[in-house]
């Protein structure tokens, strides 16, 4: 196959086996220092020109684009100019209109970005692309070309995830979309935006997310779905930070109506349902891995602000809810004590879950969850209990759910001992019983066997007088009686943490 690049050198690539031949000979650089800028350059254009002349041929899968990337990262040029290579390929970036080029220039920062935070961090450099990107996720692409694979690995893909599959063809604005949306993610995750860098991401840009979400719920692989909804919670966090910064001044507005992402979600609450059920469904499956730590964090953190939120409270349908429930358990128990924080942000939206939602009139495995929480701040005499999660637990147990479930349980016991005692003592039916077989029995006797019983009575201890003791005892009002049991107000007194409504609660759960 015959192709020309932009420095006019044709290539006659047959097989992959060339294909990654040739990759290999643009990349070498004289290793006598004898390289001089423009080789280096030139090196890098090539490379981009190569792979995105035949990337639909021989880079079809992830994993293969992956590869082509790790190459040129892990080459000379990066290794020794990976600032130059940087600034290079973000001109390049801004100024090639050739969506193929496009496409292995966003993929190299992407990965390099991935191995060097701190180039994700700079401002400087992803400013100006922001827009960029945002352009190839509103751009509309038929979904009936589109339900294919279409990026990345899903949160919780094994060996045999179809990332190392190759894949029939995909339009490759369908692949910028994609890949847009990751980066966008990735800028959000670890940038801290103003309210004035945060004006960029406007409400027509964010309904588009959220039907973004819609739209590809029905697709064989979640890839894109997921991706999306962790570009809408990093949004979140953004705009959550960002209000409460501003929020320090007196003329301040209030928090919940400078959130965009909440303002946008409020006004579609009707048609976003599969952004909250797929929110827990990634809770459910996320893995121990950083990523999905950071991804648990922000999930939890929109959460928070969905259950506080009076709007917004009841978002989610009761059954989604229970799934929930159940995560929360699992997690609770299951977390490490590295993962301490998750922990703490898990116990912070718990209380709202269950006090502010339907849960808090659906008895859902509340014995489970007292159990739980109980167990996280049990035997503080021979482990150390971290204060917070000693408050945090103390908050949630301090429930009007959890107040009634305890008295509940106590009064059930007690009634239960009460029942017991009963028990032991003859009922009414059963000595009058007794008494009509003893009257039959002696009518029936001779008058000599009468008089013999007589005197063994007589001389014999009243033995049979304990039974009617015993029902005396029953009926008797001064009889002894169980102690009345203690109000369990005044057993668990209500913690004063009660979290709050308002995002400004959030600076102190989330710092």
């Amino acid at each position: 196959m015959l192709a020309e690049d932009d420095f006019g050198i044709v290539y006659l690539i047959e097989n992959a086996q060339q294909f990654w031949s040739e990759l290999d000979d643009v990349l070498r650089v004289p290793s006598d220092g004898s390289a001089t800028l423009s080789m280096l350059d030139t090196a890098l254009r090539r490379f981009v020109s190569l792979c995105a002349s035949y990337h639909e041929q021989f880079l079809q899968s992830p994993m293969q684009l992956e590869h082509a990337c790790n190459l040129l990262l892990d080459s000379e040029l990066f290794i020794f100019h990976s600032e130059r290579m940087c600034e290079l390929a973000m001109e390049d970036v801004k100024s090639k209109t050739d969506p193929h080029s496009q496409l292995i220039l966003y993929s190299v920062l992407l990965f390099h970005g991935r191995r060097q935070s701190n180039f994700i961090r700079s401002h400087k450099h992803w400013q100006p692309l922001i827009p960029l990107l945002m352009d190839h996720v509103l751009v509309e692409i038929s979904l009936d070309t589109e339900d294919i694979y279409l990026g990345a690995p899903s949160i919780s893909s094994g060996s045999g995830s179809r990332s190392s599959m190759v894949v029939s063809h995909i339009p490759i604005e369908a692949k910028l979309r994609s890949l847009g949306v990751r980066l966008l993610y990735e800028v959000c995750r670890v940038q801290k935006l103003s309210l004035h860098d945060l004006s960029v991401f406007d409400d027509q840009f964010l309904d588009n997310l959220f039907e973004l979400v819609e739209q590809t719920r029905f697709m064989p692989d979640e890839t894109l779905n997921y991706s999306v909804i962790k570009l809408i919670v990093a949004l979140n966090e953004q705009f959550m930070v960002a209000c409460l910064s501003k929020n320090q001044h007196p003329e301040a507005k209030e928090p919940e109506s400078q959130n965009r992402v909440l303002t946008v979600l409020m006004s579609r609450l009707g048609s976003s349902k599969t952004l909250g059920e797929n929110m827990i469904f990634m809770l459910n499956r996320a893995s121990r891995s950083a990523e999905d730590l950071c991804m648990q964090l922000l999930v939890l953190k929109l959460l928070y602000i969905l259950f506080t939120n009076k709007a917004t409270s009841e978002y989610f349908y009761t059954n989604d809810l229970c799934v929930l429930v159940d995560v929360f358990l699992r997690e609770l128990v299951d977390l490490d004590e590295e993962s301490e924080s998750l922990r703490h942000t898990y116990l912070r939206v718990m209380h709202p879950l269950l006090t502010k939602t339907q849960m808090r009139d659906v008895p859902y495995k509340r014995p489970q969850i007292v159990l739980a929480l109980e167990s996280l701040i049990q035997n503080g005499n021979i482990r150390d209990i971290n204060p917070t999660t000693k408050r945090l637990v103390e908050r949630c147990l301090g429930g009007e759910w959890c107040v009634q479930l305890r008295r509940t349980s106590h009064e059930k016991e007690v009634l239960k001992r009460q029942g017991d005692f009963r028990y032991s003592s003859p009922s009414h039916d059963i000595i009058a019983s007794t008494t009509q077989d003893t009257i039959s029995s002696r009518a029936s006797m001779s008058p000599d066997v009468e008089h013999d019983s007589a005197s063994k009575a007589l001389s014999s201890k009243p033995k049979a007088m304990k039974h009617c003791r015993s029902v005396e005892s029953i009926h008797s009002p001064t009889s002894p009686r169980l102690p009345s049991p203690r109000s369990a107000k005044t057993t668990y007194i209500r913690s004063s943490m009660d979290s709050t409504t308002s995002l400004a609660g959030c600076n102190h759960y989330y710092t």
